[in-house]
């Protein structure tokens, strides 16, 4: 073979793969997971607060920015429902891991302003949504598993699972506490904001509460009372949006993980 039918070759084969990469390029790309796209928006939040920590003081378009990306991520709808089974489990701890992560670089974008304590403010239902994704994430894990134990479709020891689940309802119990704080101290945010979080936190109460024991459930309001004592005694909270939380907290539904934590289950497998 000549030297000329060699060049030809090369050319002819670079003139293919070219062709070959642009109809990829034009071909309709498969969509984004939920995972997928909720990574990309946090990978952006990060890239924000890491210009704030560089010494690039975040203006309010910035802390607007921000805000309106970690309600994004921080979307309770998002979470897999415990009728997605076990099967969903790690997709679940991913995307909750990623909500928990979009509260830091909020509190990073905060902290890198004049005056922090009002940024939080500006963007305490941003943080609040965090926490409430938090505890949608709990209650719904806890019926992943609850389901689970009901069917005996588990493995290990079943006393060991049991005892995870109960340390996860007791850590739902002080989120809770948080998150009603945010939806009814009338001095720390905006009407707006406080009227944010109720809307958001409402649903996921429910969730939260069937997902408990009736003493699980006790032991939340007492969190909550003890959370809004010294609020309440100064006048700074919002009765109406209390009652209606502590109304969804008190519920008689009892979803799989009330009923495998309301009972002892033998530990057959």
């Amino acid at each position: 073979m000549d030297v000329t039918t060699l060049h030809t070759r090369g050319f002819l084969m670079a003139a293919l793969m070219a062709a070959t990469a642009s109809a990829l390029a034009a071909a309709p790309q498969p969509a984004a997971s939920p995972l997928q796209r909720q990574a990309r928006t946090l990978a952006a939040l990060t890239s924000m607060a890491d210009e704030a920590s560089a010494g690039s003081v975040p203006n309010p378009d910035t802390l607007a920015t921000g805000k309106f990306l970690a309600m994004v991520i921080a979307d309770p709808a998002l979470v897999p429902t415990g009728s997605a089974g076990m099967a969903a489990m790690e997709q679940s701890l991913s995307l909750c891991t990623n909500g928990n992560l979009a509260g830091k670089q909020l509190l990073r974008l905060a902290q890198a302003t004049p005056d922090p304590e009002q940024s939080l403010g500006v963007l305490s239902d941003a943080v609040d949504r965090t926490g409430i994704m938090s505890i949608a994430c709990s209650a719904r894990q806890l019926d992943m598993m609850g389901r689970a134990l009901l069917g005996r479709d588990t493995d290990g020891n079943t006393s060991a699972v049991l005892a995870g689940m109960q340390q996860m309802t007791d850590g739902m119990s002080f989120s809770i506490a948080l998150v009603v704080l945010g939806a009814t101290q009338t001095d720390a945010s905006s009407a707006g904001n406080r009227a944010s979080t109720l809307a958001s936190a409402l649903p996921v109460f429910r969730e939260a509460a069937a997902a408990m024991t009736p003493a699980g459930r006790k032991t939340t309001l007492d969190a909550v009372k003890r959370a809004l004592q010294k609020p309440e005694r100064e006048g700074h909270i919002d009765r109406d949006a209390r009652l209606k939380l502590e109304a969804a907290l008190q519920t008689d539904a009892c979803a799989a993980s009330c009923q495998v934590l309301g009972k002892a289950i033998p530990a057959t497998r």
